[in-house]
């Protein structure tokens, strides 16, 4: 019981710590466009973090990906695409659209560690909500 407070005071605290920051960041970029971000996501399950950060993928990088990948991420954000395989399986397909997710599970834990560290808010708030933070060092191990 202990751990499992652990993890959501940590999930709510990397997300208030996003909510907090990104806005603020934003405002200091000269140029940047002003985005609003939602409520916070605490307590939300995989299936909610998966559609959460297919639909952030597309608003905020959309244009980075071709009419298939826009396709499935958008399968992904309908939550028509959300598999049931395994603990991680939707979120593990969906990290690989994250720019830099290939180049990062294929180096050190650290370095894995540090990519999911500077991930955009968009990102990481998703994630750090559903609690994948904690499972960083399965999600690396799956590929080693």
């Amino acid at each position: 019981m202990n751990k499992t407070i652990k993890s959501i005071a940590l999930s709510v605290t990397a997300v208030i710590a996003v909510g907090v920051a990104a806005p603020a960041a934003l405002a200091q970029s000269p140029g940047a466009e002003r985005v609003s971000v939602s409520a916070p996501l605490a307590g939300v399950n995989e299936g909610q973090a998966v559609r959460q950060l297919a639909a952030n993928l597309l608003k905020y990088e959309g244009d980075r990906f071709n009419a298939q990948e826009r396709a499935e991420l958008q399968a992904f954000a309908n939550g028509t695409n959300i598999g049931t395989k395994g603990k991680l399986d939707s979120l593990v397909k969906l990290l690989k659209k994250v720019k830099g997710f290939a180049k990062a599970v294929k180096g050190s834990y650290k370095s894995f560690k540090n990519w999911y560290k500077n991930l955009p808010w968009y990102v990481k708030a998703p994630l750090a909500a559903a609690g994948v933070g904690s499972h960083l060092w399965e999600i690396w191990n799956l590929f080693h």
